[in-house]
């Protein structure tokens, strides 16, 4: 049986990762150390949570999703 509701709150966190990273990296543009240090906290505490529920999901097959800019999950 598959749980769309879990399903749909891990999209979401992903997307919410990629937003950070892209977030990131205007922040960077924006030569903002501090923003760019804090969006990566946000980032690395959504991706914590992932892997939590998770937790069959390997360190790079998450990363993969991560890393991955077609689409949101």
């Amino acid at each position: 049986m598959i749980d769309f509701e879990g399903h749909e709150r891990h999209c979401e966190i992903l997307a919410l990762v990629k937003m950070m990273q892209y977030a990131g990296q205007i922040a960077s543009g924006l030569d903002t150390p501090q923003a760019v240090f804090l969006i990566k906290e946000a980032q690395d505490a959504l991706v914590s949570v992932l892997k939590t529920e998770r937790a069959a999901l390997s360190n790079a097959h998450l990363g993969g999703l991560v890393s991955d800019t077609h689409g949101h999950c």
